[in-house]
């Protein structure tokens, strides 16, 4: 566990803190606000952008408690090729099957994270030759602006160097303007857009 001061601390996630993660996941879903209202299948964003982590490289997966209380979380994969491969085995598929035959009227925003999940897309190697690892982080409305951000992202930019990792790229909304504010002060540069979303990365 590492003290961030105030009440707060990281330290890694487990399967048993999926429930919470979920949940920070589904609250930050809309640009960094609170995108409940936006889907039918609560669970479905989290499934692709939080669970695959915690369960295929735990030892990236961070979460963010203050006070106790689960607060947001950073997620880390140091070889971003193999993590995919893994996946692919051992995920996706199962994913698939659990929301292949949903009966349940859904959303748009269910609908574009399906078409997602049954098409999933690797990394091009352009990105991977230089920056190889990549990591996502979300923290609730609440307990952003607080500097929490900037020592989890640091912390784990700092384990992905020892572990070998040479550079770490991102993925973040074309809408959160924001949150691209804020990965240029940590040293993030665009590199790429893909239709709404920008690719930020620093090399290590």
């Amino acid at each position: 566990m590492w003290d961030l001061g105030n009440g707060a601390s990281l330290r890694l996630a487990t399967p048993k803190d999926l429930p919470n993660l979920l949940q920070i996941c589904l609250k930050t879903s809309d640009a960094g606000a609170d995108g409940s209202d936006l889907y039918t299948l609560k669970e479905l964003v989290g499934d692709i952008y939080v669970t695959p982590y915690v369960l295929h490289q735990p030892e990236f997966a961070y979460l963010l408690e203050v006070d106790g209380t689960a607060s947001g979380y950073v997620l880390g994969v140091l070889d971003t090729a193999q993590f995919e491969r893994d996946l692919a085995a051992n995920y996706w598929p199962k994913a698939v099957r659990k929301y292949s035959q949903i009966q349940q009227s859904l959303s748009e925003s269910d609908k574009r994270l399906l078409d997602l999940l049954f098409s999933i897309k690797k990394t091009t190697e352009d990105i991977l030759s230089l920056f190889p690892s990549h990591l996502h982080i979300d923290i609730l409305e609440p307990f952003q602006g607080r500097g929490y951000g900037k020592e989890m992202i640091n912390h784990l930019l700092e384990e992905l160097t020892i572990s070998g990792s040479s550079g770490v790229h991102l993925h973040v909304s074309s809408k959160n303007l924001r949150a691209h504010a804020f990965y240029k002060k940590l040293g993030f540069n665009e590199i790429s857009v893909v239709k709404d979303e920008l690719i930020l990365a620093i090399h290590l």
